[in-house]
């Protein structure tokens, strides 16, 4: 029998092929007096190189599966450190939005303030250089049926300007006139006089003075209380 070096199969003396892989035997015939002489079967060589060729595969793989998770593991933290950082450089950016929001809102707040202040600085010093009501007097005459005149003290500074105001007198909390707005013109020597459009069947015991400007807006006001008797009362 001769054995194939290739696979290892037995073929007959005069094969000059494998009749199982079609390898050469020609070159092979020592193989049989080797095994006949050492009883060494040529196929047990050809096992013995597959098991170790089949070890190799397996050791090859297993570096192969090792080398593959540590490509794995190196590319998991390569994306762990990009992300880190980009989420680092989005807070970043955040704050610095939110800085200059806030730094905005402040200027913006400031300038809120700053325009109200001037607001109020300006109708403060248009207040102050109005007309207002500082003193003045009622004066009535014997008898409840003569009229009430009223005496408006408004400042010197706007003698000649024509000024708008009204007189609501009461008695008991009831109305003795309509108190009508009315435009008078400031005397000399910063007055206004108004006397009532008509007598009253009492004499009053409270009156309500407004001053308004050209617009009709309320410059001033102020309330007197007074006594029913007829003559002058300051106030």
């Amino acid at each position: 029998m001769v054995f194939c070096p290739d696979c290892g199969a037995e073929n007959a003396d005069s094969a000059k092929f494998c009749k199982n892989c079609g390898h050469s035997l020609n070159a092979n015939r020592p193989i049989k007096d080797n095994y006949v002489n050492t009883g060494i079967d040529p196929s047990a060589r050809v096992n013995d190189n597959s098991n170790s060729s089949n070890s190799n595969i397996n050791s090859n793989s297993k570096s192969d599966n090792k080398n593959l998770i540590i490509i794995c593991l190196t590319i998991v933290i390569c994306a762990l450190l990009i992300a880190g950082a980009m989420v680092m450089l989005s807070n970043n950016n955040a704050n610095d939005s939110d800085s200059d929001a806030l730094s905005d809102s402040a200027s913006l707040n400031s300038g809120s303030v700053e325009n109200v202040s001037s607001s109020e600085t300006s109708a403060q010093a248009t207040q102050e250089n109005s007309p207002q009501i500082y003193r003045g007097s009622f004066s009535t005459g014997s008898s409840a049926s003569d009229k009430t005149h009223c005496t408006v003290y408004v400042g010197s500074e706007h003698a000649g300007e024509k000024i708008k105001i009204s007189v609501l007198y009461l008695n008991n909390g009831d109305a003795l006139n309509q108190g009508k707005v009315v435009t008078k013109t400031v005397s000399g020597d910063g007055y206004v006089k108004v006397a009532s459009a008509s007598a009253f069947d009492y004499y009053p015991d409270e009156a309500h003075i407004s001053l308004y400007d050209s617009n009709g807006d309320i410059l001033d006001t102020k309330t007197v209380y007074l006594y029913e008797s007829s003559g002058k009362q300051t106030f």
